[in-house]
């Protein structure tokens, strides 16, 4: 792989399944982030199915940008229930409706992030 079409994405998942709170890695809507974890600064967003995005996950391109989906506070509380930032090296990635999304399948998780 060449490296210079590689480029780094951050999202929040989880510790083993890097499952998000949105769906999980099947595209089956979990509402985690509704249900489970109010206290995010998020938890009202909603996140409809989109076929666009089947095989996609929400990601983006500096932790910055991540703080505008989830406080250091959100991050913080959530990683004492096994969610954390994890750092992806992608080489498919894709803007849609506003937010990057990087391909599920080639995405590489390569670092999780502690704050």
């Amino acid at each position: 792989m060449d490296k210079s079409s590689l480029n780094l994405f951050y999202r929040v998942g989880h510790l083993y399944t890097k499952q998000g709170l949105w769906y999980d890695k099947h595209g089956n809507f979990t509402g985690l982030i509704h249900r489970k974890f109010k206290f995010c600064l998020n938890s009202d967003l909603q996140m409809p199915f989109d076929n666009d995005c089947v095989g996609w996950l929400s990601a983006t391109k500096t932790l910055n940008e991540l703080f505008n989906w989830f406080t250091l506070e959100d991050i913080q509380e959530l990683q004492q229930h096994d969610f954390v930032v994890w750092e992806y090296m992608v080489s498919n990635w894709k803007q849609h409706n506003g937010h990057w999304l990087i391909n599920q399948e080639t995405s590489i998780a390569i670092e999780r992030i502690t704050l």
